[in-house]
């Protein structure tokens, strides 16, 4: 894995710091690291250990990852339409990534799109109680399978569902659907 260097890594926190309005004597009083301890890491001349990093990027209000990453990802990401570039999941299936990425993120979204023609199902594996998914219908109809259960939904209708219950969204019918996905867990890359 590359991580950026010291000198980097000074820049975004000095960067950060200065947009926040914020002074090294203040960021010292939120992160218990001292002032002139900062000021080395902000000129490149010294590292932080990853946990006095981590109370850093607090202070400052970042992922640590922010810090780490090679590219600097910013806090608001804009995806445009355009950019969507659809990736087959099966015969008349595909998914378009929605979310470009912000540091430490724990949101993703894509939409679904169910082709006219042959049936085609999207999966999501039981995982951790804590991740949730929010399935919104864009355009034509589907149906979402949790366990034993079946609930049909159409244009504009929402289901939400915790990613410790296993379940398969299906299209109904022959026709085109578009489903936009939510959820707190990144999607399963497709082989």
């Amino acid at each position: 894995m590359q991580i950026v260097d010291v000198t980097e890594l000074g820049r975004r926190v000095r960067a950060l710091r200065l947009q926040r309005g914020m002074t090294l004597k203040q960021v010292e009083s939120l992160c218990g690291l001292s002032a002139t301890h900062l000021s080395e890491v902000e000129r490149g001349r010294t590292s932080p250990t990853l946990g006095a990093l981590t109370r850093l990027a607090g202070a400052l209000g970042r992922e640590t990852a922010y810090f780490l990453e090679p590219e600097e990802l910013p806090e608001v990401a804009v995806h445009r339409g355009e950019d969507a570039r659809p990736e087959p999941l099966g015969p008349s299936l595909a998914r378009a990534s929605l979310t470009a990425g912000i540091p430490g993120s724990q949101l993703h979204a894509h939409e679904l799109r169910f082709e006219r023609g042959a049936s085609a199902k999207y999966e999501a594996e039981a995982g951790d109680a804590e991740q949730e998914a929010l399935y919104f219908v864009l355009d034509g109809e589907v149906e979402l399978r949790i366990g034993d259960e079946a609930t049909r939904l159409s244009h504009g209708d929402a289901l939400q569902v915790t990613h410790a219950l296993p379940h398969v969204l299906s299209r109904v019918g022959h026709e085109p659907a578009r489903v936009l996905v939510t959820s707190t867990r990144a999607p399963k890359e497709h082989a």
